[in-house]
């Protein structure tokens, strides 16, 4: 919906066991946002990182 253009094969199970997808490395006319001429890989952080990264933004500064 905001022109993105990924790569085929859509979401996926990558090596490791997580859900995976890549960004096209070239845009066009109907997918404005791509990867400016590199192939980028998007991983779904496993829940425990998801977690921890949680418990950093909700502790107190300092």
């Amino acid at each position: 919906a905001k022109g993105v253009r990924f790569a085929p094969g859509g979401i996926r199970k990558g090596a490791a066991g997580f859900d995976i997808c890549f960004l096209h490395p070239k845009a066009n006319e109907e997918f404005p946002i791509a990867g400016e001429g590199v192939l980028i890989e998007l991983v779904q952080a496993p829940a425990e990182v998801v977690a921890a990264f949680s418990a950093l933004q909700s502790a107190p500064a300092g």
